[in-house]
């Protein structure tokens, strides 16, 4: 799915965190694909994590029917991100109807799809995805939250959004209603950008300074191996825990590298 001379490098880690008793987050890749996706699932009884699996696993399955069989021919990706996306809505709608330990169960999700030189990112909720290209970091979602909204008609401040009491009051989720709108972007992607999929059990304790600084930390100039990208979800992990670990903390990270022949010694 990416061009003949670029490979994805991809590391994922998802904690508990230090204060919930189960985990609700769910991430994925299919390198194939050049697909990778993040959910954060709600819901009482332990459903937040079946919404999240749900939503992930259709996601994957849906975009595997179309994409393969595709694969050198032109398509509408973005047409399919968000056929894929609606279809996981149902399912969860479906699910929560049928089984009443589920009622009531909803999920954030964020995804990167990479083909040749450009990037597909959707997103429903407060999941978030950034970019860290020439040492500046770009969010490139925008929080379907409350407050959100609130700073965007100018009701406070974003300083002050940081400490809302309402900032995890979401506006959109999968699961929640037969509809979904679903925001889509498409970017151009070059070698050696970095990109993170989150939670908000990262965002909410871990600034978008102190993520830059990790991000700086581990960039050599050549970009990020495998190991690079291991140390920084361990280090965005461990910063949130130390700042009390509130919530499930999960992040994706992917970067795009010049590919090399098996010779050459790719960090795997």
């Amino acid at each position: 799915m990416i061009s003949d001379n670029a490979k994805l490098v991809i590391h994922g880690l998802s904690d508990v965190g230090l204060v919930r008793g189960h985990n609700e987050d769910k991430i994925a890749w299919d390198e194939n694909l050049g697909l990778v996706l993040l959910a954060d699932g709600m819901g009482g009884h332990n459903a937040g994590e079946v919404a999240s699996e749900l939503a992930v696993n259709c996601i994957i399955d849906s975009l595997r029917g179309v994409l393969i069989p595709d694969m050198d021919k032109a398509l509408d990706r973005r047409a399919a991100v968000e056929e894929g996306i609606r279809h996981a809505n149902n399912e969860i709608v479906q699910v929560a109807m049928e089984r009443q330990e589920c009622a009531g169960m909803g999920t954030t999700i964020v995804l990167s799809l990479f083909y040749d030189d450009s990037v597909i990112f959707a997103h429903v909720g407060d999941s978030r995805i950034y970019r860290y290209r020439d040492n500046e970091l770009l969010q490139i979602t925008t929080d379907h939250s409350l407050v959100q909204e609130m700073v965007d008609n100018g009701y406070i401040s974003e300083q002050e959004a940081l400490t809302s009491a309402s900032r995890n009051l979401i506006t959109r989720a999968l699961g929640i209603a037969d509809t979904v709108e679903v925001d889509v972007i498409e970017r151009d992607c070059q070698t050696n950008d970095l990109y993170l999929l989150c939670s908000d059990g990262l965002t909410d304790l871990v600034t978008d300074e102190e993520i830059s600084v990790i991000f700086e930390q581990h960039s050599h100039g050549d970009g990020y191996s495998a190991s690079a990208l291991e140390s920084i979800a361990t280090s965005l992990v461990s910063s949130a825990n130390e700042k009390g670990g509130k919530d499930n903390i999960s992040t994706v990270l992917v970067t795009r590298m010049e590919a090399f022949s098996d010779e050459q010694g790719i960090d795997e």
